[in-house]
């Protein structure tokens, strides 16, 4: 089965660090960068954000663009690190006011998706943390997010899908999602068809995870929604072109994302501030279908028995064969 590649809109952001305060390129208009994404064969769908809808930009526009463009909508995602209205919380703020509008954003979201013809809205819960010791109330903030995303579920069900983008850290010094361990408790706790997970490479490996792992716990619980391709150096979110540090993991991922049946999309969620957005695709493209070819010759009985003997010398031969003869 063919892979179905989508991409984030985030790559023709403007990118502003703490070096380059300018950024370090002009942001492109939405319809020339789904134009742009039209001319890479390989992506047949976008993540929009939700704040891509505007007065300007109607979802009856949107949807024609996209039909013009010959582009599917994978997903509407909301993150809501992106207003400095939330900066000091958002599913999870203690103001019955801010939580109440933070909310609505997910019920905007899900309003979109169900314009736009997707099932899949996606929650990056990024600004719902803590920088401090003693800064919030742990046990409340999570009883609140899980009341605020359980609200946003709730109004999705039964036709939309909400997953949880998790990550350990950035823009807060701590999130309170910050796992594919915590994202499944949630979602287990909220008990709902239609709540899941949306794993991002780069943030389980900020997470310390193995994302391979983590993939195979979350399919386990029938939960594995949404799966974002991506690579980081380490310890933050770069958000590089997948397969350019960690190959390996990229390659045990992969494996595990056809263990598990994963039959939706690789979301490629990157940031090019060095590299054309279109080149970053393209090659990101290619890195994660040269490592699926890969697969295509390994025997996985011979690799489950190696396993089995707990021997690492085994598999690493078995890997070794497949990558490199």
């Amino acid at each position: 089965m063919p892979l179905r590649f989508s991409t984030t809109l985030n790559i023709f952001d403007s990118v502003y660090d703490g070096y380059c305060k300018e950024g370090y390129r002009e942001p492109i208009k939405f319809t020339e960068a789904l134009m742009v994404i039209s001319k890479i064969k390989k992506i047949s769908a976008v993540e929009l954000r939700h704040s891509d809808i505007t007065s300007d930009l109607t979802v009856k526009t949107v949807k024609r663009m996209l039909k013009d463009y010959d582009l599917f909508c994978s997903a509407v995602s909301v993150d809501y690190s992106e207003s400095k209205k939330y900066a000091l919380g958002a599913l999870g703020h203690q103001h019955p006011k801010m939580r109440s509008s933070a909310i609505d954003e997910g019920r905007k979201a899900v309003d979109i998706a169900r314009g736009l013809g997707t099932t899949e809205v996606v929650l990056r819960l990024y600004t719902d943390g803590s920088d401090y010791p003693f800064h919030v109330d742990y046990l409340n903030q999570w009883n609140t997010i899980i009341s605020s995303v359980k609200t946003v579920a709730k109004y999705a069900s039964p036709d939309i899908n909400v997953s949880v983008l998790y990550k350990p850290r950035e823009p807060r010094k701590f999130i309170t999602v910050s796992s594919g361990g915590r994202a499944l408790a949630m979602c287990q706790e909220i008990a709902m068809k239609n709540i899941g997970v949306a794993i991002s490479f780069s943030n389980s490996l900020m997470a310390g995870e193995i994302p391979a792992e983590t993939i195979a716990q979350v399919a386990r619980a029938g939960k594995l929604f949404q799966m974002y391709l991506n690579d980081t150096c380490l310890p933050s979110d770069d958000l590089l072109v997948p397969g350019g540090y960690h190959l390996w993991e990229l390659l045990e991922t992969l494996f595990y994302l056809k263990t598990a049946k994963y039959k939706g999309y690789y979301n490629l969620d990157l940031r090019s501030p060095r590299m054309e957005p279109i080149y970053a695709l393209q090659i990101a493209i290619g890195n994660i279908e040269i490592m699926d070819k890969k697969l295509e010759k390994l025997d996985i009985t011979e690799l489950r028995k190696a396993q089995r003997t707990l021997d690492a010398i085994e598999s690493q031969k078995i890997i070794r064969r497949v990558m490199f003869i």
